[in-house]
């Protein structure tokens, strides 16, 4: 199996002015020109390199090799130091058997290609005077990656700089429309889920009735506010000694955080790959994977699996899951611990809903974003 390689730049950098000096040519208020073609043929997407265990870089790897294979030459282009080979060998990590060329940083000033794709507010800055049409991947609402000051402002800026974006999912789309003076086409296309990947396994609920120990698969990241760390850990520091004293055990596995990080309780066990993070779903009671902005790709892994899943109603997740497919609380350890308890003595709501996220799943597979993305492309303007 191909082993991740780091990368020396992160995918979203939190440094100072000199994070930039090699695209500071790029960074200008000058709106889009789009400049239309008779066919499009060749599309790049434009990235910051390929980072292993990267969710939306795995997601751009994916609409990628489904729009190779849709006829388009498609490629993957670095704007930051990572060479050609350390980006084919995370590629491959993150979406075996992924399809498209990887070109480093090294091509920028001579690559052309006919559509060109943003998939981070810097990219935006880079190809929206570029020869060829303008499409910005919109996958989270970027302005939120950082304080409020220069960064926020300046990622807030590219959804006003005439690009034509497209929202993954629908949260991504209301945010710009809400905050942002748009100049250019929105649309929006189906945020996915890897059934074939993520293969469901009928649990036998009656079970959960005599447990003593409830197991979560708890998905978060240190370095990553938008992911709940800090709460997460207290809700569930505190959840545990709630439940000890009514005769229950929590035992909490933490995954999508560098194994160095040590955790307030539970189990740090780090990344993991599919077949660990598959393993992880089966052996596991409940899964947890708060998102604050856009929604991660990780709950509908989990409930691909037959994992009962729980959200919290102060993130993200009940614009991207239909109603009756997971269970909701809050960021209350008092009020998960009356939930975990409830549904371990209710199999027949575990089963109901479970079922339900299972027939909603199958309605946002990724045909249907396939079908979206290529229904935008077929009807872009014209020369």
């Amino acid at each position: 199996m191909v082993k991740p390689l780091k990368t020396q730049v992160a995918s979203v950098q939190e440094g100072d002015i000199h994070d930039y000096d090699s695209i500071l040519d790029y960074f200008n208020n000058k709106m889009a020109q789009q400049d239309l073609k008779k066919n499009y043929h060749s599309i790049t997407f434009v990235t910051t390199g390929i980072e292993a265990y990267n969710g939306g870089q795995t997601t751009m790897l994916h609409l990628g090799t489904l729009l190779t294979q849709a006829g388009y030459a498609v490629y993957y282009l670095s704007y930051v130091p990572q060479s050609t080979a350390s980006m084919e060998n995370n590629a491959e990590f993150n979406y075996p058997g992924y399809q498209g060329t990887c070109l480093e940083m090294s091509e920028m000033n001579n690559h052309q290609s006919d559509i060109w794709i943003a998939t981070l507010w810097e990219s935006a800055y880079i190809i929206k005077n570029l020869p060829g049409y303008k499409i910005y991947f919109v996958q989270d609402y970027e302005p939120y990656f950082y304080p409020f000051g220069d960064r926020f402002q300046l990622a807030k800026k590219t959804y006003e700089l005439g690009l034509h974006m497209i929202s993954l999912g629908p949260w991504c789309k209301q945010m710009v429309q809400n905050n942002c003076q748009v100049h250019s086409p929105l649309d929006q296309i189906n945020f996915p889920v890897d059934l074939e990947n993520y293969p469901y396994k009928k649990r036998d609920f009656s079970t959960y009735q005599n447990k003593k120990t409830i197991k979560l698969a708890v998905y978060t990241k240190f370095n990553s506010p938008r992911r709940a760390p800090i709460n997460i850990q207290f809700i569930l520091n505190n959840c545990e000694k709630i439940l000890h004293n009514q005769g229950y055990q929590l035992k909490i596995n933490y995954f999508g955080t560098e194994k160095e990080e040590t955790f307030i309780n539970g189990q740090n066990l780090g990344k993991l790959t599919r077949p660990e993070l598959i393993q992880l779903y089966q052996q596991c009671d409940f899964g947890i994977a708060p998102s604050m902005t856009n929604f991660s790709l990780v709950p509908f892994e989990m409930m691909s699996t037959g994992l009962p899943f729980i959200d919290f109603q102060e993130g993200t997740g009940r614009h991207f899951i239909a109603p009756h497919c997971c269970f909701y609380t809050h960021f209350d350890e008092n009020e998960l611990a009356h939930l975990l308890i409830r549904l371990c003595q209710d199999p027949t709501t575990l089963q109901t809903v479970t079922n339900n996220a299972r027939q909603h799943l199958h309605s946002i597979t990724w045909d249907r974003t396939l079908a979206d993305i290529l229904n935008i492309l077929a009807h872009l303007p014209q020369k």
